[in-house]
């Protein structure tokens, strides 16, 4: 007899059904639920889908672990942000998920997360000997955590693991559970460093529920300490508020940085400057001069501002200028920094969504800062462009402010990140599909990809046609798997090869241009056509691990002599019917 469920598992499960039908219906009831657990176990961190699914290791040889994401100063580590990454970090945080779609706690999840773990952590561990049984995608998420460690360990970081177990429980573990669960924290810890801190978090029906209702918070509040001022110009307000207060404001509940207040991609922290160092010795400093007196505040964009005592309640804030400041002011208070009643200058100006005050407003406060190079693509003219071509031709969300469109609950497949488009068009129009791999940030923060990519020289149809392309090879490799594994047990090893071996295969051409791809009739792509090139990547995945001391489906793929070598055996086969 099947035990009666509680009311909030009741709940939960109508949920869940409610958003797999509106965000995913293509995924499996197991995958939308390991997906969903993510997004509500990394709320804090603020990830967009493309990120939160980067994390995704769910799949064969998977050593019980769905989901792994590392973390530098609140910072999501992509493929290629360890090249950007100070020499200086104050935390190193890696979140291991197992989520699993069923209402019970079982010993044998943590068993096998105690087996594995230490092995995938380990800095000298042996990927000839792990490779077999270990999923490509998990090796390279788990190596991105130790390359990390390793490139940091001079700035003696503070280093957490966080294990979450997520399931649909009406109640805790069981006693068994937790102390297996204990065990694994106690046992882990001394392998990673000598101080590392391991948490083991269990969420149940009721988290689930309690934190799908809390959502990404729209409204804050900023409490000040003298009235603010404003002008009969246009709503806004320049005020003073202590530094604690501010530190509030842009932290969540346990003290995580909230990274939804800084515009889309505005989330680069330039580190040990000597703008960075200035500002945290002032913030040091036992004088009794006033932090605001030495430092250019901070500017909050908004939609609406209304004060309420001694407080501003702020709808849909953006800290647009005093990301340096934000981040200084954060680590001084994590490191057990005091305010000694010193004061921020906080500029807020609720600028209106139409038109191009709001733009004009961020380019003009972050004119006085350098940033990295990618830092204000989002209200680039071009950016915008796409934005608006997408919509009206192909149905897709852009996204050019981070979780935009997926906060208004629209189908997850729709919404596109810029860092998506951008490897998709590197992969398929520039066809290298190694770059698409081994690069993210870069394509975005690097001039060279950049211009590439984004410029108006493009046809704006071409940005849909490498969505549509990926998006068929997506929905084909999710069937394939289904009957028999890739090698390597990874997707997105095969996806970018396969879209670049598109552009030959549906041109017929060995150099096809921008105009030739744009005149090729996306019906070709059909299941025909993909499983014959995935039969020939399979071949050359082989052919090169044979031939390669480089271990593993995941490094050959990242490699541009594969590319090169992926090419002319598609040119050279018959039949594709590539002309010669």
């Amino acid at each position: 007899m099947t035990a009666a469920q509680s009311n909030d598992q009741r709940l939960l499960h109508r949920i869940l059904e409610d958003r797999h039908r509106t965000l995913a219906p293509e995924k499996s009831r197991d995958d939308f639920f390991t997906y969903f657990a993510a997004d509500n176990a990394l709320q804090d961190w603020d990830l967009d889908y493309d990120e939160i699914m980067d994390g995704i290791v769910d799949g064969a040889h998977d050593c019980g672990i769905d989901g792994i994401w590392t973390f530098v100063d609140e910072r999501f580590i992509t493929a290629d942000s360890h090249r950007r990454l100070s020499t200086r970090a104050n935390k190193i945080e890696l979140v291991i998920l197992q989520a699993k779609n069923t209402s019970g706690y079982q010993e044998s999840v943590i068993e096998k997360l105690h087996f594995h773990l230490p092995a995938l952590l380990d800095m000298s561990r042996d990927e000839d000997e792990l490779a077999p049984h270990t999923n490509a995608k998990l090796l390279d998420r788990t190596w991105r955590f130790l390359r990390v460690l390793e490139e940091l360990a001079s700035s003696f970081p503070k280093v957490r693991i966080k294990v979450i177990y997520a399931n649909k429980a009406a109640e805790g573990p069981h006693p068994n559970v937790k102390a297996k669960g204990d065990r694994l924290r106690r046992e882990l810890a001394p392998l990673i460093t000598s101080d590392t801190v391991v948490d083991l978090e269990y969420l149940n029906a009721a988290d689930l529920r309690e934190r799908t209702a809390r959502g990404a918070k729209a409204v804050a509040q900023l409490v000040f300490t003298e009235t603010p001022m404003s002008t009969s110009l246009g709503e806004g307000y320049v005020c003073l508020a202590r530094l604690d207060e501010y530190y509030r404001f842009i932290t969540s509940d346990n003290e995580a940085l909230r990274l939804e207040l800084f515009e889309s991609n505005v989330r680069d922290y330039a580190g040990s400057t000597m703008v960075n160092n200035a500002i945290g010795e002032t913030l040091k400093s036992g004088t009794g001069e006033d932090f605001w007196w030495f430092n250019n505040g901070v500017t909050i964009v908004a939609d609406a501002a209304q004060i309420a005592g001694k407080r501003i309640v702020v709808k849909d804030p953006q800290i647009v200028n005093g990301l340096q400041t934000s981040h200084e002011v954060y680590s001084y208070f994590q490191q057990g920094g005091h305010h000694r009643d010193r004061s921020l200058l906080v500029k807020i100006v609720v600028a209106p969504e139409s038109g191009t005050a709001r733009d004009r407003i961020i380019r003009a406060t972050n004119s006085q800062t350098q940033l990295p190079a990618g830092a204000l693509r989002a209200t680039e003219s071009i950016q915008k462009d796409i934005e608006e071509s997408l919509a009206y031709t192909g149905g897709y969300r852009y996204e050019r402010r981070a979780s935009h469109y997926r906060n208004l609950g629209l189908p997850l497949d729709r919404i596109v990140t810029m860092a998506r488009l951008a490897r998709e068009f590197t992969s398929f129009v520039l066809r290298e599909p190694h770059t698409a791999l081994r690069h993210s940030d870069e394509l975005l923060l690097n001039e060279q990809y950049y211009g590439q990519i984004f410029s108006t020289r493009h046809d704006l149809d071409i940005y849909r046609l490498c969505l549509d392309v990926h998006t068929r090879l997506r929905a084909f490799l999710q069937e394939y798997t289904a009957d028999q594994p890739l090698l390597g047990d990874s997707q997105e090893n095969w996806l970018y090869p396969l879209a670049s071996m598109s552009a030959y295969t549906l041109t017929r051409l060995r150099q096809p241009t921008e105009r030739d791809l744009l005149n090729i009739d996306l019906e070709h792509l059909d299941d025909d056509l993909m499983r014959r090139m995935t039969g020939a990547l399979d071949t050359g995945f082989k052919s090169a691990l044979r031939n390669s001391k480089a271990s593993g489906v995941d490094r050959i793929a990242r490699t541009p002599d594969f590319t090169s070598r992926l090419r002319q055996s598609v040119v050279s086969q018959a039949r594709f019917h590539i002309q010669h």
